[in-house]
């Protein structure tokens, strides 16, 4: 299942809140953490990598 970059929760490929940017497609559980992502995709890049790197998690936003 993919996850929100955003608040990290797994969220299903069905669903309509999705974003595609540097040519990936990102999915998110709410529109909160879609507009969060459209208005600054580079910091959820950044965290998206850092967590691989380091196995955190970044932050819960509304969940």
């Amino acid at each position: 299942m993919p996850i929100d970059p955003v608040c990290r929760m797994e969220v299903s490929e069905g669903t309509e809140l999705k974003a595609v940017y540097n040519g990936k497609v990102y999915y998110f559980c709410s529109p909160e953490c879609k507009a969060e992502f459209e208005a600054n995709p580079e910091e959820y890049i950044k965290g998206e990598e850092m967590e691989h790197e380091h196995g955190h998690k970044r932050h819960g936003c509304c969940h």
